[in-house]
């Protein structure tokens, strides 16, 4: 259940600040690293690329396209979340800039399953299409793409860490994901 306002009978249980915890930072960069080096590693193994100069002239309109994907690919991973969080919830999130990231946020408080589906909504649904993409374009067409399911992987790091720090997490929780920061509450046993 997804509440407006916090119900009465929860209490802190934590909070996820990638701006201001260290450990959560470090932690969430290392996914990050991973989740980009890994993917990339495979790719070189899958489809290992011809670097030429003249490969690269023959197919620049392709690494133009992927330029274009890279820049679009930041507001659809928020366009997202937010359209699970209204889904979810039936209030409109909110959007926004922080550097070094975008963020998508809600006052609404989820319960886990919710949030995990908020959180994870991205990573699937463009790790779906852009797998599906590589499957059905042409060969030339696998770089540019896998470089945007890279981007889509290594930056969803900080939603895969959070669905990893709930999971761990007992009771029934609530959470408040404001985009650029994430309270948990837990219902107090009686």
């Amino acid at each position: 259940m997804n509440y407006q306002k916090l119900p009465a009978g929860y209490r802190y249980a934590g909070t996820m600040d990638f701006n201001r915890n260290r450990k959560q930072i470090m932690a969430m960069l290392k996914l990050a690293l991973t989740l980009l080096f890994v993917p990339l590693v495979i790719g070189l193994i899958v489809s290992p690329p011809c670097l030429s100069w003249q490969g690269f002239l023959d197919t620049w309109k392709l690494w133009a396209a992927m330029l274009v994907m890279q820049i679009a690919y930041i507001p659809l991973h928020e366009l997202t979340h937010g359209a699970a969080m209204l889904a979810l919830s039936g209030v409109r999130p909110k959007f926004g800039i922080r550097l070094p990231y975008a963020w998508c946020g809600s006052e609404v408080w989820f319960d886990k399953k919710s949030h995990i589906i908020t959180a994870l909504a991205p990573v699937i649904v463009w790790g779906i299409v852009l797998q599906a993409l590589i499957a059905v374009l042409p060969s030339e067409w696998f770089w540019p793409l896998w470089l945007v399911q890279l981007s889509n992987l290594s930056g969803s790091a900080g939603d895969i860490y959070c669905v990893w720090y709930l999971a761990r997490m007992n009771g029934d929780l609530l959470i408040q994901d404001t985009g650029t920061r994430m309270r948990i509450m837990r219902r107090m046993s009686s």
